[in-house]
């Protein structure tokens, strides 16, 4: 472990409100006239013509490279060939992906990125990371950057309008932030970025366990509530807090490590980001030795908000052969990986043994 006090805290400005596309323009233009927006194309039509309008008339001229489906260095290498060099702002409009496709692409460059979530699923728009996979969906390595987001801007009805799937993800992907910081944690450094970064996790997961139910049933009626604030705060923001404070004592662990193994299955890239780490959290449980009450409590909550707890509920209907164990086992044990933030040795087969058992809770 480093002795490096690093601590890489928060975006320099983070807002959320109800109906904050309309006056977007107005943030960006504080911070840039010319700016590159990278959208997928249902990102792009979730924030228009709110978007368009309000840059038009702050004066900020614009140019829109659509994304292509990964965060792969060779999509962020074909958008890096597109930004001219009078760019100011790189602008990532849309999910996790897109959001770490710009923060690489704006590091890369040195140009400062804005965030415009169109989801609540992950805290991307947060963290100084970008999360980089193959063109075909595995997961590479996440690489690291020194410096911030510097504008994030949340439009709630946007969030609200979204297929609430997203937001279930997101909340599973929020809720490891709790399990991996305290496992990480144990056994470094307790300076007080690092508690302050447990503490946040934990804020998380108790906002989340009390508001979560009535914010997806908003969010299914498309209301921007405030239980429905909480919790994109939580996912978005106090998420991305955890590891911005305690930065490599806060990291992912194992939930996000098999995670990163499932990727390895084609039947998995149906299911989001958080679905995945959601099941990797229960892995994680299992390999940590936790009571079965606790497990059996942290199982009620996702049947109650939706959150998948078994590899057939990731799309993977097939029972899984030796060779693709082996291969999950591989990929979340990577020494690029998470899995070696958890306080003790994980094997091949210790995990192999753990996914079998929760395939039976």
């Amino acid at each position: 472990m480093s002795k490096v006090h690093f601590v890489a805290g928060t975006p320099n400005a983070y807002i959320q409100e109800p109906g904050l596309m309309k006056t977007a323009g107005e943030w960006i233009a504080k911070f840039g006239k010319k700016i590159f927006i990278v959208t997928g194309s249902k990102s792009w039509e979730s924030v228009q013509p709110q978007l368009t309008e309000s840059l038009a008339a702050a004066g900020v001229e614009y140019e829109v490279a659509p994304y292509h489906g990964e965060c792969s260095y060779n999509e962020v290498a074909r958008l890096q060939a597109l930004v001219k060099p009078e760019i100011e702002l790189i602008v990532g409009v849309g999910a996790g992906k897109v959001i770490d496709t710009a923060k690489k692409l704006s590091n890369d460059l040195n140009k400062p990125l804005v965030a415009i979530p169109t989801l609540a699923a992950q805290c991307a728009p947060v963290t100084n990371l970008s999360v980089m996979y193959t063109d075909e969906g595995v997961y590479v390595d996440f690489p690291v950057f020194y410096r911030n987001t510097l504008l994030v801007l949340i439009d709630t009805d946007v969030i609200a309008a979204a297929p609430v799937r997203y937001l279930v993800a997101g909340i599973g992907d929020t809720i490891a932030k709790w399990y991996e910081s305290t496992a990480c944690s144990t056994g470094r450094t307790q300076n007080l970025p690092t508690i302050g970064g447990v503490q946040a996790s934990k804020l998380c997961f108790d906002i989340l366990l009390a508001h979560s139910d009535e914010a997806i049933r908003d969010a299914k009626e498309g209301r921007s509530s405030e239980a429905l604030q909480k919790v994109i705060d939580a996912v978005i923001l106090f998420s991305g807090l955890v590891g911005g404070l305690g930065e490599d004592n806060c990291r992912s662990a194992a939930a996000h490590a098999v995670h990163n193994g499932l990727t390895t299955l084609p039947e998995s890239h149906h299911s989001y980001h958080g679905e995945k780490v959601a099941y990797g959290i229960i892995t994680q449980l299992v390999l940590e030795n936790r009571p079965a009450e606790e497990i059996n409590e942290l199982l009620r909550f996702y049947k109650q908000i939706g959150l998948p707890s078994k590899l057939r509920e990731l799309g993977i209907t097939e029972s899984l052969n030796a060779e693709q164990l082996n291969e999950i086992a591989r990929v979340s044990l990577s020494p690029d990986g998470t899995m070696g933030n958890m306080p003790f040795l994980v094997t091949a087969d210790m995990l192999i043994e753990a996914i079998n058992k929760v395939e039976q809770l």
